[in-house]
């Protein structure tokens, strides 16, 4: 699931204000100085477990063994995992809960106007998310390219204290923030840190976000600006969230804290994001079992596990030496692991936490955000709606769709009621923000990841001591039981991309281990 553009913004902006506490120039100076970019996927244990696992570059060619790989869960890391173990010889078998594959990505066709899709989950592609555009690329499918898009349009609007708050206001009041960052990444030294290697981050990771917030005199809309950005980017509320994770996105010049790269949500296939999962689970149809649910895992008997399913109102067995687990920990925490895992292992999986954002789509017959307020309809307020953004960018028709997305509380709360009621609800708030929409709404769609009984929350999220307590073990594997999933990847956790590279680092170390080449 994709994290909110306008958090980008706001990550520029506390670099703005950090740059000014360190080199004392103005604010609007800074303003017109471009900001670099960095790309570092770096720092001790960042890249540890699945990420870390080198691709098989045997010289020969060694049959495929015929023992199958059991992979539990079609979402993209699954689904990935199944076919680039396919294309090497390896036989798979693919099981899933739902009706459908894909997961978190989830594509709604045919609701609002003739030729515009809406993603009711994963919905933006990074520039840097590359295994993401690779498979797209591979399976035939078009990217989208948001660059593209009007450039006169305002990128974004930020909406607190009941009035409309320039660039410039958002760098001048962050300043206290930035003087606490630049105290903190004292204290937190230069090297990376995960549970193996926690260095000097245990006490920052220990402290709830909201109590940083505190030290720091973030106080009124600056500290509600904080609040909402934060809890829409994560899923859960600051005093839920570690100070690690400001402080591990907002670290402007240290490399081994910013370790998903800038976020610049550029890319989005056409015809839907879904597309991609869909093809995959195309080219290992045969092996796909769906409305399956895992109940169990066993240590089997001559080695390997054995796994108890339930379809409907019948439980069956089956068995591998070689099983991956790519279904959420939300969901994985119900399922009796009867099998050899370390302390940390149980312990990332009974209390990784997962945000409570959820979803709702409105569709307009036009865009008066564009027409007659100049903006490409990001807008990020103090508002009960929280966040909004346009997803019919690039999309034929002179309607639109605006995503209302929220998070912690407000996620929660998007579940009650009808979605029409929501809608109506969210309109009547935007009307202070883009006057004129409200009366232009004709419909709407609404997702309520929390409440989604194959999900049960959105991404995950760290919590108070989480980075050093667990990071980093989530994707670690345990003999022939091995990890899959947006939770396991440590250079892009929450989004698509992470779990397509963790399905294919999954699919490498088996391939590895059975001294086979991998794929490309």
């Amino acid at each position: 699931m994709a994290h909110t553009p306008l958090f980008r913004h706001l990550t520029r902006a506390l670099r703005q204000a950090h740059a000014a506490e360190r080199t004392g120039l103005p604010v609007d100076a800074l303003l017109e100085r471009p900001l670099s970019r960095r790309r570092v996927l770096q720092g001790a244990g960042a890249l540890a477990a699945l990420s870390a696992l080198p691709a098989c570059t045997r010289a020969s060619q060694h049959p495929a063994s015929d023992d199958p790989v059991l992979i539990v869960g079609a979402g993209l890391a699954g689904l990935t995992a199944a076919w680039r173990l396919r294309q090497a010889g390896v036989p798979v078998r693919v099981v899933d809960a739902q009706a459908r594959v894909g997961g978190r990505m989830h594509s709604l066709r045919g609701h609002f106007a003739p030729g515009q899709v809406a993603e009711l989950g994963g919905e933006l592609i990074d520039t840097d998310h590359t295994t993401v555009q690779r498979l797209a690329r591979e399976v035939g499918l078009t990217l989208e390219d948001y660059q593209e898009d009007d450039p006169r349009l305002a990128k974004d609007r930020w909406y607190f204290g009941g009035r409309l708050r320039s660039e410039a206001e958002l760098v001048e009041a962050f300043r206290p923030v930035a003087r606490e960052v630049l105290r903190a990444r004292e204290e937190l030294g230069t090297e990376g840190f995960d549970y193996r290697s926690p260095g000097r981050a245990t006490r920052l990771d220990r402290l709830p976000l909201a109590q940083w917030l505190e030290a720091c005199e973030a106080e009124g809309w600056v500290r509600q600006l904080l609040d909402v950005a934060y809890a829409t980017e994560y899923g859960r509320a600051t005093s839920e969230q570690s100070a690690l994770n400001l402080l591990v996105m907002l670290s402007p010049e240290s490399p081994p804290f910013h370790l998903y790269g800038d976020s610049d949500e550029r890319f989005h296939l056409r015809g839907g994001n879904d597309a991609l999962p869909r093809a995959l689970a195309e080219r290992v149809q045969d092996a796909l079992v769906l409305e399956t649910r895992l109940e169990a895992v066993r240590e089997g008997s001559a080695g390997g596990y054995t796994c108890s399913f339930r379809r409907g109102g019948r439980s069956h067995t089956l068995s591998a030496r070689t099983l991956v687990l790519a279904l959420p920990f939300s969901l994985l925490r119900d399922v009796a692991l009867e099998v050899e895992l370390p302390a940390v292992k149980r312990q990332a999986i009974a209390h990784l936490r997962y945000g409570t954002n959820a979803k709702l789509m409105v569709g307009f017959s036009a865009r008066p955000w564009r027409a007659q307020h100049g903006s490409n309809g990001s807008t990020l307020t103090d508002l009960e709606y929280q966040v909004t953004w346009e997803t019919s960018r690039l999309q034929p028709g002179a309607a639109g769709i605006l995503t209302n997305f929220t998070g912690a509380a407000a996620g929660l709360a998007l579940g009650e009621g009808t979605a029409a009621a929501q809608a109506q609800r969210f309109t009547a708030e935007l009307e202070r923000v883009f006057p004129g929409t409200a009366a232009l709404r004709t419909t709407e769609a609404r997702f309520h990841w929390p409440s989604h009984p194959f999900t049960r929350g959105s991404y995950s999220c760290y919590g108070p001591g989480d980075w050093t307590g667990f990071g980093g073990a989530e994707g670690e594997r345990v003999g022939g039981l091995h990890f899959a999933g947006e939770h396991c990847s440590r250079i892009a956790q929450g989004f698509m991309e992470g779990a397509a590279e963790t399905g294919e680092a999954v699919a490498r170390a088996i391939l590895q281990e059975r001294q086979l080449r991998a794929p490309g």
